[in-house]
C-alpha cells in the first residue's frame, strides 16, 4: 500500500483520491474512467467523483490492477492526517482491504483446487479440462443470477481480452439485484415444501406469502447479510405477515394446515441449518445414527410457546404464547387475543412428547442442544429461541457453518461434499473432509459473508471445469469432482431465461381457452401465469441431475403459439433491420450465448431463408433454439 501511495499520481490529494478510486473499479471490472466516476459518485464526498480527469489517463487499467496486485498485503495502510482534506486515505484503506480480500479468495480457490487434485490422484481419475469461455458464461449466469445472459452480455464477454475477465465477472454478477433475487428464490424453494399448506380440500395454500419469503431472502442476500444475521432474524420473528414476511416460515415447516408446530419446526431446522437428519428421532431413538428422541424433541422445546393467528384462511401473524397461558389444562385453543397454541403442562422451558409417538408418548423432556454438538446445556428459562437462535449460529458451533457451505456447495455441483447435503452422521463421510472444513473455516473467518463463499469456489478451477468426462469412469468422476455434471435448469432459471430469450416479460404458457374461460371449468388457469409455469416445470430439488421433464413439458414447449411466434424478440430484430446472417448470430447470443458453427449457421440459413417471410423463420430459428437440450440444461 506504502508502495502505491509514493506514485507521483499522488501528489496531491484530489489525484490521489482519482487514482484510488479508478484502481477499485477497475478491481471491480470497470472500463473505463467514465464508468469509473459513475459507479463511485455515491461512495465518496460530493464533488470527488466528479473530479475525475485526464489523470485517470495516465495509466491503463492493466497497469493500475496490476499495482494493486502487488500490495503488500502484510503491512497496514497509513492513517488518514487530522487535516485531510479529501477521502482518499479513506478510500485507500478500502482498497487494501478490497486487494486483501481478493488475496484471501485467490488463496482459497487454489486450495480448493489442490484439494480435488489431491484426491482425484489417488482415485487415479484425470480432471476434465476447464470449461470453455461459452460454457462458463453461461453456467455462471445461470448460478448467480438464475439466467442466461443477454446477447449483448454474452458478446461483451467474448471480445473482452482482460485474462482475469472471468474473475471480474463473477464480481459483477454478485453485485447485481439478480443475485440476490436467485439466492432469494433458490432458499425459498428450500424452506417450503413442495406441496404447501392448504386446508383440507388442497385450497386456500400461502402462495403470495411464500413469494415474498423469497423476497424477503433475496432483501438479505442483496443488502450483504451475514448468514448467522439472517437465520437469526428468521427464527427469533415477531409479530404480522404483514410487517414480517418471513414470519410465514414457521407456518411453511409447520403441518399441513400450515399451523407452526414444534415438531416440523425441529425437522426444519436439524436439516436447512444444521444439516441432519433428525426425523427419525421424532418417534424413537435413530438405531442407525446418534440422534436420540430427547435431541429431535429438545431442540423442539425451543419452539414450544409459539402461537399463531390465522386471517380467516391463511396464516397472518407469530407471537410468543405466555408460560401460564400455554399450560392451563385444556385442549388446544385459543389465548384471549386470538392467538392458536399448543397446550402443554410440562414446566417451563420443557416439552411434552405427544401420546401419539411410537415410544415415550407422554414423557416430558427439557430444552436442550443437539447432544452431539452442543458442550453446554442449553438455558431453560422462556424465551427460549433467542438463546437457540445464539447457540445455533455461534461460531462454535461448527455444524451451522459447515451445513451452509456444503449445501452451497452442493448447489453447484449437484451433489455436496458429503451427500446427502442434509445428512451429517457418523456413519456418512465427506468424500473431501479436508477441503469442507477447510471451508467452513474460511466461511466462519469472514464472518458468514455469503458472497466470499461463492467467490472462494465460482473462481475455483475445479468450478470452472467442463462437464463433459475427461475419465473412463463418469460416475466416480462426478463424485470426486473431477467434472461439473450437466444439470436441469429449475423452474426459476427456465422461466427467467425463456422471458429472456425471447423478450417476453409477461411470459405465458397456461394453457386454457380465453374465449370460454369463464364458461368452462377446464378451461379456466389456476393460478398466475409464473405460479403455474413453476408448478410445470418443477425439477429434482435432490438431484438437479434427474431430467424429470416428461410429456406435458414437452408438449408446452413445442407447441405453445407464445413460443412459436418467438415473442418481442424477432420484432426487435426486425426492426433493426439486421441481415439474416448477423440476426442469426443474435439469436444464438440470445439464446445458446454463443455464436454458431459453420455447420449451425448454414442450416439456420436455409431455414430463416426458406421463405419470403424472414420474421417467420426467424420465429421457426428461436423456437428450434428454445427447444435444444442445450438451452435446457446447464452444462
Amino acid at each position: 500500500m506504502r508502495r502505491l501511495f509514493h506514485h507521483p499520481c499522488f501528489s496531491s490529494p484530489p489525484r490521489c483520491c482519482q487514482v484510488l478510486l479508478y484502481a477499485a473499479m477497475m478491481l471491480a471490472g470497470g472500463n473505463s474512467g467514465i464508468a469509473a466516476a459513475e459507479k463511485v459518485k455515491n461512495l465518496v464526498p460530493d464533488g470527488v467523483a466528479g473530479k475525475l480527469g485526464n489523470v485517470l489517463l495516465q495509466e491503463t487499467a492493466k497497469s493500475l490492477v496490476a499495482r494493486v496486485k502487488s500490495f503488500p498485503l502484510t503491512e497496514q495502510p497509513p492513517k488518514m492526517a487530522a487535516n485531510a482534506s479529501c477521502g482518499a486515505f479513506a478510500v485507500g484503506e478500502n482498497l487494501y482491504r478490497v486487494a486483501a480480500f481478493r488475496d484471501d479468495v485467490l488463496r482459497t480457490s487454489k486450495l480448493i483446487d489442490r484439494r480435488v487434485e489431491t484426491r482425484l490422484a489417488e482415485l487415479k481419475i484425470a480432471a476434465g479440462p476447464v470449461a470453455e469461455d461459452a460454457i462458463f458464461l453461461r453456467r455462471v449466469y445461470l448460478d448467480l443470477t438464475g439466467r442466461i445472459p443477454t446477447a449483448a452480455q454474452a458478446r461483451s464477454f467474448y471480445e473482452d481480452q482482460n485474462l482475469e475477465k472471468r474473475r471480474l465477472l463473477i464480481d459483477q454478477l454478485l453485485a447485481r439485484p439478480e443475485y440476490g433475487d436467485h439466492w432469494g428464490k433458490v432458499w425459498r424453494d428450500w424452506v417450503a415444501p413442495a406441496e404447501l399448506p392448504s386446508e383440507g380440500n388442497g385450497g386456500n395454500q400461502p402462495i403470495k406469502a411464500t413469494q415474498d419469503l423469497g423476497h424477503w431472502f433475496s432483501a438479505q442476500f442483496n443488502a450483504g447479510r451475514g448468514w448467522d444475521e439472517i437465520v437469526g432474524d428468521l427464527l427469533t420473528v415477531r409479530g404480522t405477515l404483514k410487517e414480517q414476511p418471513h414470519s410465514i416460515y414457521f407456518s411453511l415447516v409447520g403441518n399441513d394446515r400450515g399451523e407452526p408446530e414444534p415438531a416440523g419446526i425441529a425437522r426444519n431446522i436439524g436439516s436447512l441449518f444444521l444439516g441432519v437428519q433428525l426425523q427419525c428421532a421424532e418417534c424413537h431413538d435413530d438405531p442407525f445414527k446418534e440422534w436420540k428422541q430427547a435431541d429431535y424433541w429438545g431442540l423442539a422445546a425451543s419452539f414450544r410457546h409459539l402461537g399463531w393467528k390465522f386471517n380467516g384462511r391463511y396464516f397472518d401473524a407469530l407471537d410468543e404464547i405466555p408460560y401460564e397461558v400455554a399450560s392451563q389444562d385444556k385442549k388446544n385453543g385459543n389465548s384471549k387475543d386470538k392467538f392458536s397454541f399448543i397446550r402443554d403442562k410440562a414446566p417451563l422451558g420443557n416439552i411434552t412428547i405427544p401420546p401419539g409417538a411410537l415410544k415415550n408418548g407422554g414423557t416430558i423432556v427439557p430444552a436442550k442442544f443437539l447432544h452431539a454438538i452442543a458442550s453446554e446445556s442449553a438455558d431453560q428459562t422462556p424465551p427460549l429461541q433467542p438463546k437457540f437462535a445464539e447457540w445455533l449460529t455461534s461460531t462454535d458451533n461448527t455444524y451451522f457453518a459447515r451445513a451452509f457451505a456444503n449445501r452451497t456447495w452442493g448447489y453447484l455441483f449437484a451433489r455436496g461434499i458429503l451427500h446427502p447435503v442434509d445428512d451429517f452422521c457418523s456413519s456418512n463421510d465427506p468424500t473431501h473432509p479436508e477441503l469442507l472444513a477447510e471451508l467452513t473455516a474460511e466461511f466462519v473467518s469472514h464472518d458468514h459473508d455469503i458472497r466470499h463463499l461463492l467467490r472462494c469456489i465460482l473462481n475455483s478451477q475445479t468450478y470452472q471445469r467442463t462437464s463433459l468426462p475427461a475419465s473412463q469412469k463418469p460416475d466416480a468422476a462426478t463424485v470426486a469432482f473431477a467434472r461439473l455434471p450437466v444439470r436441469v435448469m429449475s423452474a426459476d432459471q427456465l422461466y427467467e431465461s425463456l422471458r429472456l430469450a425471447l423478450a417476453d416479460p409477461k411470459l405465458d404458457l397456461r394453457a386454457y381457452d380465453e374465449q370460454h374461460a369463464n364458461s368452462f371449468g377446464e378451461s379456466s388457469p389456476v393460478a398466475d401465469p409464473y405460479t403455474e409455469f413453476t408448478r410445470l416445470f418443477t425439477t429434482n430439488e435432490e438431484d438437479p441431475s434427474d431430467l424429470t421433464h416428461g410429456i406435458p413439458q414437452y408438449l408446452a414447449l413445442l407447441n405453445h403459439p407464445r413460443l412459436r411466434s418467438g415473442g418481442q424478440m424477432i420484432e426487435q430484430l426486425q426492426k433493426a433491420k439486421l441481415e439474416p446472417a448477423a440476426a442469426i448470430e443474435e439469436l444464438y447470443l440470445a439464446t445458446l450465448s454463443r455464436k454458431p458453427n459453420t455447420e449451425e449457421a448454414r442450416d439456420a440459413m436455409s431455414l430463416v431463408t426458406a421463405n419470403d417471410d424472414v420474421g417467420r423463420g426467424l420465429a421457426g430459428l428461436l423456437w428450434v433454439l428454445v427447444n435444444r437440450s442445450d438451452f435446457l440444461l446447464v452444462q
